[in-house]
């Protein structure tokens, strides 16, 4: 098992504390450690001052999947560790000051994160999605007009793929143009891998979560109505478990 606990035994729990008790983020009280097959490089994740202060910083969401996607990805699992050690590694890179740098820190982050999912057991395919929106995130923090650039990339593969879906009823030969949006990916050099996998794992999971949310807003709107007429808190319904 590649994941270890402070006293470097294989890793059999995960200590938290959720903190405040109606909130989403989570103080680990014990560290994790985790150190990639072949590799020399030992990654931690330390553990969090115990406060009450939702403002201190030290806290974890574990895996930072939004909640109408819990269905999809859920926030907590077998992913627990990875996300716990992909955080604090993210807070060490913003705390570098240097976006070249922290940029560079997280491409490896990154990377070792999917390797530890893997490690873990989760799915290939969740793995490799759940890869690409971190790999995401770390421009929508030091490049963001990169991240604007990606995620506009991916709704045009997204725009290709459905064209190509439908005029394949008429022509199958309109499926060539399926390739289009693996030759826009061709510019991105090193992040080419990534735009694979957010232009076609976009494509695929897209009308998933459109169905999703179909079923999902009903539910949510009879919730709304309960507290509505009973006096509760209606907008709350929508942010089941975080804190006003």
């Amino acid at each position: 098992m590649p994941y270890t606990n402070a006293d470097g035994a294989p890793l059999a729990s995960i200590e938290l504390a959720q903190v405040p008790p109606d909130g989403y983020r989570f103080q680990l009280r014990s560290a994790i450690h985790y150190r990639e097959p072949g590799g020399t490089v030992e990654y931690t994740a330390p553990a969090h001052t115990p406060s009450d202060d939702p403002q201190d910083g030290q806290r974890t969401d574990l895996a930072s999947v939004p909640q109408f996607l819990w269905s999809f990805v859920a926030s907590y699992g077998r992913q627990s560790a990875a996300a716990i050690v992909h955080d604090a590694r993210s807070d060490a890179a913003d705390l570098l000051g240097d976006p070249a740098a922290a940029l560079v820190q997280r491409r490896t982050d990154d990377r070792v994160f999917r390797v530890g999912l893997r490690e873990q057991r989760v799915p290939l395919v969740r793995a490799w999605l759940m890869w690409s929106w971190v790999s995401v995130g770390r421009y929508v923090a030091f490049k963001p007009w990169v991240a604007v650039l990606m995620i506009a990339q991916a709704v045009v593969a997204l725009a290709v793929v459905v064209l190509a879906s439908v005029l394949a009823f008429s022509n199958p030969l309109w499926l060539l143009l399926l390739l289009v949006p693996a030759v826009l990916t061709l510019p991105w050099g090193r992040d080419v891998g990534l735009l694979l996998v957010l232009s076609y794992g976009g494509a695929f999971t897209a009308p998933l979560i459109a169905l999703h949310l179909l079923s999902l807003l009903p539910f949510r709107l009879v919730e709304f109505i309960g507290e509505l007429v009973t006096g509760g808190e209606p907008t709350k319904v929508f942010r089941p478990t975080v804190r006003g």
